[in-house]
């Protein structure tokens, strides 16, 4: 069985700190719901009631579902994005093209991890009644392609990089599906460990034969890289010890 993910320590509305502003506290505390309650649970009274303050000032902030949701996409790609993008940066840089393997074993122990075990299909099913949600994922996922391109030296839009771009694509498949079969069990099942192994056997060396044909190919003149991303990131707060006084009023 897959563990538990530890629950961040989150401030309610009495503990918030001064410098963090309701609108982010509101994020943090709808993460954690969708999180643990996946889509179908999801509701701004349980953000609401999480964050301890009234419904209605939820609202007052973000007026519908829909745009509460759509804030809370906003950030959890954005955070993703970053955390992908110093990945890929630590793993791929260097003129052999990095540890492709390092990289194949991060994406695939992450897909199973409780937390992205967690959100990405309650992600996917919010994709599948919402269009600018789903519109925000597919730049996401064009994102993390062009930030491994980056880490290469290599331009994505590059003629030169079509071999790479496929192969990388069949692992980004791999691992959604990943989440999707092992997500449940996580790391420790012997068919995720198979899975792994199988995978590396396979991708590993089509990886480093297309970097290589990419690199051979593309022209003396091409920039290298481009945008990596276009998300600006922020990461929630976490809770400080509680003051000793009391804390402020409920809104």
């Amino acid at each position: 069985m897959t563990k538990t993910a530890a629950k961040p320590s989150l401030c309610s509305y009495r503990q918030l700190p001064k410098e963090q502003p309701l609108r982010e506290a509101i994020i943090d505390h709808a993460v954690a719901i969708l999180t643990a309650e996946g889509a179908s649970g999801f509701s701004a009274l349980k953000v609401a009631k999480s964050l301890g303050i009234r419904q209605s000032h939820l609202t007052y902030h973000y007026p519908s579902r829909e745009r509460l949701l759509h804030a809370l996409v906003d950030r959890l790609l954005s955070d993703y994005a970053e955390k992908f993008a110093l990945v890929v940066t630590r793993t791929l840089q260097g003129d052999e093209g990095g540890d492709l393997g390092a990289l194949i074993d991060w994406l695939l122990a992450d897909a199973v991890s409780p937390v992205t075990a967690r959100l990405f299909p309650a992600l996917w099913e919010l994709a599948n009644q919402d269009a600018r949600i789903a519109a925000e994922l597919d730049r996401f996922y064009a994102g993390a392609m062009a930030a491994a391109f980056k880490a290469l030296g290599l331009d994505p839009a590059s003629p030169a990089v079509s071999e790479l771009q496929a192969v990388m694509a069949v692992l980004g498949a791999l691992v959604e599906g990943t989440t999707a079969i092992h997500g449940r069990s996580g790391a420790r099942d012997p068919g995720f460990q198979l899975l792994t192994s199988t995978a590396k056997a396979i991708l590993l060396p089509a990886l480093q034969q297309a970097l290589e044909t990419a690199r051979a190919t593309r022209p003396t003149n091409e920039a290298d890289g481009g945008n990596a991303h276009e998300y600006p990131f922020r990461f929630p707060l976490t809770c400080p010890p509680p003051p000793g006084g009391k804390g402020d009023e409920n809104p």
